[in-house]
């Protein structure tokens, strides 16, 4: 599998990009936010810290599409991620241009990590059912380490 290391600002000028895939976003929250509305999960509180969501493209665009929506701050807000992203920060996108869909697998290697939890059940997952596609750590999981992790997966 091919797994690409990306900034927000390196989408726009990767090629391999316009292809479906999965992919899993690093999200930095700097401060507590309190009963934030998750679409029709409901209201939320959500601690300083890491946050990784793990999604897939395989529409119009692909990952390119997919990824830049998630970049953009101003938008109408459609999946779990649109409510929370306008809080936090993109630090990392890992993403496999790959037909195959690994979202449940790379759920389940997350769901391994003992640093991780996942915050809300559901996040993210409304057509899978792995059980919620956001993880939240206190502090951040070395990139070395989640690279190994997607990889196996």
């Amino acid at each position: 599998m091919k797994l690409l290391v990306l900034t927000p600002a390196m989408v726009e000028h990767t090629p391999d990009l316009r292809t479906a895939g999965t992919y899993l976003l690093h999200l930095w929250l700097n401060r507590q936010l309190t009963q934030i509305v998750i679409g029709r999960l409901g209201r939320f509180d959500f601690a300083p810290g890491h946050y990784y969501y793990v999604g897939s493209a395989f529409g119009t665009g692909g990952l390119a599409a997919r990824l830049r929506r998630h970049i953009a701050i101003e938008k109408r807000f459609h999946w779990h991620i649109d409510y929370l992203r306008p809080h936090a920060e993109i630090r990392t996108i890992w993403a496999a241009p790959e037909r195959e869909r690994l979202e449940c697998r790379w759920c389940k290697g997350l769901a391994k990590v003992p640093e991780l939890i996942r915050p809300i059940s559901g996040f993210g997952a409304s057509d899978t059912g792995c059980g919620g596609h956001l993880f939240y750590a206190a502090t951040a999981i070395a990139e070395t380490s989640i690279r190994d992790l997607l990889l196996k997966s």
